[in-house]
């Protein structure tokens, strides 16, 4: 990162811790050290994980229970990181609304590449919809694609990628199959096309077509806005309600404004605190279904922040991991996951003559499903199968789930 970047960029301010949360109720987050963990290969890979045992037994336990860690040795230097908040404060605050319009992302027709406006969605509650972000895939990473100040940027943009990408995600997923007693590099290779550690698909100038054949990443610059008073009350202070992501892994970058709750093994609520320079790290449902519950997608919500932060603006760094769209959701068949106590969440539907469904077809079939309710069939069949798996892995689930909070 030059000087001159540095200097052209003006920084985003971070608000001060809240005060007003009770510490009860904040969860601990398992943290891992990333640093400690090197990717090796054949007999070493073996060797290292006996040495390693512990962190990656503590990897696959917070997994398998809370569903959140907090990662450091990520490889990021603070600056870095200063620097990709800095350029999202850029993408909000410093382009015109005209801009943001010829720019939108085409979400009708399943793109989030570009931007998402305030107001798109329309909430069930009549309050406005305060959230606009600005999406990257990996092949739309182009100076074309960017508003005019952010053009000058497209490097910074691909190396945060990149580094995500190819260094913390695939030693992440090693951890993760080394637990599960997998050969290392299993679940990386259900995300990404050979082996290569970086094989350079982002290095090119800067509007040269991006030649990316493996997952459709989606790197995510959100802006939460506080909403108009009058709609704080429709909104129950909620903002985003109880779901569990789409797909394998979620990178969230941490930041100082509470309002993530994840929710516990015992059906309450809780905060997940800021720890900075950190990423915060759940899975999708699909690595879920994958592993059998061995690995758990954490039902998680945004709620309004506490009082005195409730008047800010809230930036987020997100970075969303599928799975390769042809990977079969089925159980993955080892022994091991036997022993980990997994389960096939797909029995009862291959009985009823389902067929095998791809990542890309479960995504489709659940976006069709959020929002709707529940169809009472008279008689179960493998649609209705699908269903029911839908609403335990929905919103509505963590709702009823939450009574209790």
């Amino acid at each position: 990162m030059s000087s001159s970047t540095q200097e052209s960029l003006t920084p985003w301010q971070f608000a001060p811790i809240t005060r007003c949360i009770p510490e009860d109720q904040y969860t601990d987050l398992e943290v891992i050290d990333l640093s400690l963990f090197s990717l090796v290969s054949g007999d070493a890979a073996t060797a290292q994980a006996e040495a390693q045992k512990e962190l990656i037994k503590r990897t696959l336990n917070a997994f398998n229970t809370t569903g959140f860690i907090a990662l450091k040795g990520h490889g990021f230097t603070h600056e870095e990181l200063e620097e990709q908040w800095a350029l999202g404060k850029l993408l909000f605050e410093n382009v015109s609304e005209e801009e943001k319009h010829r720019l939108l992302a085409n979400i009708k027709e399943g793109s989030w590449a570009g931007y998402k406006p305030q107001g798109y969605h329309k909430r069930p509650d009549g309050s406005f919809d305060c959230v606009e972000h600005y999406d990257f895939y990996p092949n739309t990473m182009l100076e074309r694609n960017l508003p005019e100040v952010a053009k000058p940027y497209v490097k910074d943009f691909r190396k945060f990628l990149e580094h995500q990408h190819y260094v913390v995600f695939r030693k992440l997923l090693a951890v993760l199959s080394l637990g599960m007693e997998l050969d290392q590099d299993f679940l990386w290779k259900l995300h990404h096309r050979g082996t290569d550690m970086n094989d350079g698909a982002l290095q090119g100038g800067p509007d040269e077509e991006i030649n990316w054949k493996h997952g459709k990443d989606d790197l995510r610059y959100v802006m939460y806005h506080p909403p108009p008073e009058e709609d704080r009350e429709k909104k129950k202070n909620l903002w985003v309600s109880g779901h569990t992501d789409f797909g394998s892994v979620t990178f969230l970058h941490s930041q100082p404004i509470a309002g993530l709750q994840v929710l516990m093994p015992n059906g309450q609520w809780r905060y997940i605190r800021h720890y900075p320079d950190h990423l915060i790290v759940s899975l999708g449902d699909s690595m879920e279904f994958l592993t059998g519950g061995v690995l758990k997608a954490a039902p998680h919500r945004v709620i309004e922040p506490p009082e005195d932060q409730r008047h800010l603006d809230r930036l987020a760094l997100v970075y969303f991991f599928p799975f390769l769209p042809d990977v079969k959701l089925s159980l993955i068949d080892h022994p091991s996951l036997k022993k980990l106590g997994a389960k096939d969440v797909w029995e009862e539907y291959h009985k009823l003559g389902g067929k095998v469904l791809t990542s890309t077809d479960w995504i489709d079939r659940r976006s069709k499903l959020v929002g709707t309710k529940r169809l009472e069939r008279e008689d179960k069949d493998a649609e209705s199968v699908l269903d029911d798996i839908h609403f335990r892995h929905h919103p509505e689930y963590a709702k009823a789930a939450a009574v209790a909070a």
